[in-house]
């Protein structure tokens, strides 16, 4: 049975000084339980093979121990600086090469089975030393990316040291038939995939990696993404299927990081699952000072591990405020993570002075315990839409943090809609319009028809940018509805299932719709008859519903605007906000957590509610 008390981690102690048994001293004093070290490769086995020398980190353990706290290794082993030289200069070492300048780089490739079996035996040879030991909180691997993230080099380390830059490194040979092999798997024949890429191959030893604006067609480009996400996760999955083998009793955190940027190859989603397979977690290094801003971008990580059944601990992308210490816990606690990490310098400046930030930490670290969270709203997270428009849109940012202020909400991505995600949830918002998998509109249709309620704002099409009949059945719009182009007026319909939406009276919209099923119930449609030009109007509807099955699909087809703007164009009265307030009121059925005024946001932990405020966490 896995360790699953709480894990408050500290990195950064400052070790071979004057100070270090001083700071391990007053970190047990405040709570904390471990201590992380970057523990390189290169220190523990420096002049060859099996030839190990854990003087340097046995020393540190020792005095972690003395202080009554544990140790959590972060075994860097991918990236160029951790790993010793006589490796680097060994045949079987391949690193990556990228597809912009094809240029080499000695951070270890993902693909180098040679290095999966320095991985195994390295792995094997620290347990065997340490675990004698009885002092590991946890194991954290460092598998590639700039600190060890399972992520692609990003921005490197040291200017000139060796070439790198964000971009894609599929350009080496191993990449390469990783990728033949993937469309091998997937199109079986040449035939196949050049009727699905609109391509002229004549064999699968043509086709190579190639840049996005190189790609043969939308679907070309997409399946290059997903074997790209999916050797980064095959490659997760080795290493915490290995750490497990040989630390079977002790939580191991997968390190990774960043926004799913396509260049890094990292899917959260699929981490989260192959980690929680293994009965491992995750470990995400992007946290800041402000709560909704964290919310953002950690809540789907959060949202993939729960449903994975991976635990998460959440890492500070640098320096922290002292309120931003607290807000963090605030946020960990809203989560029910079991364990957070702190760097020093984020409680102690000057060796062992402690800052303002120790006082919260002390007072409030008894939050963060492993809890489940309620009931909650589902939002999506648009993954391949994000991939292809360089991140996620700001009105997605500004709709998920709308609906956190309100209550409870977990983004779910494509892949854990098609895993089945959504029976846990009753309600979905799809915060824009845009495209995503054919067989993901599917299942939204199932889920609706089930019993579910969704609310879309705007038009979702399949990756080729084509609709979806049976998605679009949902809200009415049949094969011969139109989407009619054209600003006009949308005077909203009084409806008592939508108060605050009606309150707005008319919005806008440069897009309604014509010819919907007869049983749609309109909420917003434009007045018909002459225009000032003497050319006549139709009533097309800009906002609508309609009950499937079970359940209810609503369309929201005007502005998307989530902040008050009175110098706009065509100023909003935030009708899409009044919306989504009526939907989450009346068929979220998840508690409120709306902020009184002062507060920052509310969560409710172990049925008592409390409210982050001006660095503090109240009970209220």
């Amino acid at each position: 049975m896995l360790n699953t008390k709480h894990e408050i981690v500290v990195c950064g102690v400052p070790f071979e000084t004057e100070y270090e048994k001083e700071a391990l001293r007053q970190l047990k004093e405040l709570g904390v339980t471990s201590i992380q070290i970057y523990t390189f490769w290169k220190n523990f086995e420096p002049t060859g093979r099996r030839q190990f020398d854990w003087s340097f980190y046995d020393r540190e353990v020792e005095l972690i121990q003395q202080a009554g706290l544990k140790y959590v290794p972060f075994i860097l082993m991918g990236p160029k600086y951790a790993a010793p030289q006589w490796w680097l200069d060994d045949p079987n070492h391949v690193g990556l090469t990228c597809l912009e300048h094809g240029k080499y780089n000695p951070i270890d490739s993902i693909w180098n089975p040679a290095f999966r079996a320095e991985i195994s035996r390295v792995l094997q040879a620290f347990a065997e030393h340490y675990l004698p030991f009885d002092v590991l909180e946890s194991i954290q691997p460092g598998i590639c990316g700039d600190y060890g993230e399972a992520i692609m080099p990003v921005h490197g380390n040291w200017p000139g040291d060796y070439h790198t830059h964000g971009g894609y490194w599929c350009a080496g040979e191993d990449a390469v038939a990783s990728f033949r092999a993937w469309l091998g798997a997937r199109y079986k024949n040449t035939k196949t995939l050049n009727t699905a890429w609109r391509a002229h191959y004549r064999s699968l030893k043509e086709v190579s990696t190639f840049l996005p604006h190189k790609a043969p067609s939308r679907t070309a480009l997409f399946d290059m993404l997903d074997w790209y996400r999916d050797s980064m996760t095959e490659y997760t999955e080795f290493w915490v299927r290995e750490c497990r083998a040989q630390f079977p009793q002790t939580p191991v955190y997968m390190c990774t990081g960043g926004s799913e940027q396509p260049e890094h190859a990292s899917s959260f989603s699929s981490q989260a699952r192959v980690s929680g397979k293994h009965g491992c977690g995750i470990r995400l290094t992007n946290e800041g000072n402000k709560f909704y801003d964290n919310f953002f971008i950690t809540a789907y990580t959060e949202s993939a591990c729960d449903f994975y059944n991976a635990y998460m601990g959440l890492e500070p992308v640098g320096p922290i405020t002292d309120k931003g210490v607290v807000a963090r816990i605030f946020g960990s606690a809203d989560y029910g993570n079991r364990q957070m990490f702190h760097y020093y310098g984020n409680l102690f400046e000057d060796g062992v002075r402690a800052r303002p930030s120790t006082l919260g930490f002390k007072k409030y670290i008894s939050l963060i315990q492993e809890r489940k969270m309620s009931e909650s709203v589902a939002f999506f997270w648009p993954g391949y839409y994000a991939a292809l428009n360089g991140g996620m849109p700001e009105n997605v940012d500004k709709a998920l943090r709308f609906i956190r202020r309100m209550t409870n909400c977990r983004p779910v991505n494509e892949e854990m809609i098609l895993d089945g995600v959504l029976a846990r949830h009753k309600l979905l918002v799809m915060p824009l319009p845009g495209f995503t998998k054919r067989e993901v509109l599917l299942k939204v249709a199932d889920w609706v028809s089930a019993g579910g309620v969704v609310l879309a704002a705007g038009m979702l099409k399949d990756l080729e940018l084509e609709r979806v009949p049976e998605f679009d059945a949902l809200f009415g719009i049949l094969p011969a509805s139109e989407e009619a182009a054209g600003i006009c007026t949308q005077h909203i319909k009084a409806n008592p299932d939508y108060p605050e939406f009606s309150k707005a009276g008319s919005f806008i919209a440069s897009r309604s719709w014509l010819e919907l099923a007869p049983d749609v119930d309109v909420l917003a449609s434009a007045t018909p008859g002459p225009a000032y030009s003497g050319t006549v109007t139709k009533e097309a509807t800009g906002a609508f519903c309609r009950k499937t099955g079970e359940g209810l699909a609503i369309f929201y087809g005007g502005p998307l605007v989530m902040q008050d703007d009175p110098e706009a164009i065509f100023y909003d009265r935030g009708t899409f906000k009044s919306l989504l307030h009526d939907v989450l009121v009346k068929y979220s059925k998840t508690i409120d957590l709306t902020p009184a005024e002062g507060e920052v946001a509310r969560t409710q932990l172990d049925g008592a509610m409390y409210a982050l405020k001006d660095g503090e966490i109240v009970k209220v």
